[in-house]
């Protein structure tokens, strides 16, 4: 019995190592999804986070830290190569190796059109031809990721599949107090009029019903021209927009252009997190960010 106490001893951290060993190596490329995921992982595993703060998605370059990363990956949750585009040759080359989850096409999302730059009318101009990526905005969009991402972890990991699903559950009861929170939150200034400088709002201004009436520029890589800058200084000076949010990614020089001699409020939204820390609490906190920004921005502007 003595003989067997001690093997017992002796086999149980490596029978727990391997345990772990079994936790598939997971990458997430995005600060808001690597927040659901590592809920979902919760007490199993800790995701990767690919993309360090401060970097853009839509132009960012992969660094050698990063792409030693992604050889390492049994599994890479990504958006999509509308937005990523730089990870499109780098993820080609892990086919053999890794599972590629492409949320943008994960079940049960709501897909909108991309919205092009300018003032919005009654009927907004969309780009038919593509669809918004920045789909996470949304917390039901994130409740049908959350959804993918059990169904993926389940499958590569079937001796956790249990408690993905717990953790999947929990994240998505949530998701939901989160949403309501902020329709609460928001429903003092839902009308007012603002505008973005970056169209990357779209998902949270359509779930929450938010009154934006136009956006500077699609992607922050091309900046507008001198003909849509001055269609924007005439909307700005008619007083009928009650907050200007910009980007970290714009330069103040834009922005300063924009309402150089107007009195008209500007603020900084954010769709990534820059500033919040990663973690199973980034999404939550993103969007009560955005949420905050909004309604203090528009609060400052109603009169009495």
């Amino acid at each position: 019995m003595r003989i067997l106490f001690i093997l017992m001893l002796l086999l149980g951290p490596i029978t727990a190592l391997t345990a772990l060993a079994k936790t598939p190596s997971i990458v997430v490329t995005l600060k808001p999804v690597h927040a659901l995921v590592a809920g979902v992982m919760s007490g199993v595993g800790t995701p990767h986070l690919l993309v360090s703060a401060g970097a853009d998605p839509h132009s960012h370059a992969l660094r050698p830290s990063e792409a030693r990363a992604l050889a390492k990956a049994d599994g890479v949750f990504w958006i999509g190569p509308t937005l990523e585009g730089y990870l499109q040759k780098p993820l080609n080359s892990l086919a053999a190796n890794a599972r590629i989850i492409t949320l943008s096409q994960a079940p049960g999302l709501r897909l909108l059109p991309a919205r092009k730059g300018g003032i919005w009318g009654e009927h907004r101009d969309h780009d038919h031809h593509n669809d918004d990526p920045h789909i996470w905005l949304d917390p039901r969009n994130a409740q049908a990721i959350v959804r993918q991402t059990v169904a993926v972890l389940e499958s590569m990991d079937p001796d956790n599949g249990d408690a993905y699903k717990r953790n999947g559950d929990q994240v998505i009861a949530g998701l939901k107090d989160l949403e309501w929170d902020i329709h609460r939150q928001l429903a003092n200034v839902r009308g007012l009029p603002y505008m973005v400088l970056h169209d990357a709002f779209q998902y949270f201004e359509a779930r929450f019903g938010s009154n934006v009436i136009g956006a500077i520029a699609i992607n922050p890589d091309r900046k507008p021209g001198a003909r849509r800058i001055s269609a924007i200084r005439q909307q700005l000076a008619l007083g009928h927009v009650r907050c200007l949010f910009r980007e970290a990614q714009f330069p103040a020089k834009l922005v300063d252009t924009l309402t150089e001699g107007l009195s008209v409020r500007v603020d900084s939204l954010d769709p990534i997190g820059l500033n919040i820390t990663s973690g199973p609490g980034a999404y939550h906190k993103l969007l009560r960010q955005l949420a905050g920004t909004i309604e203090n921005c528009l609060s400052y502007s109603i009169g009495p």
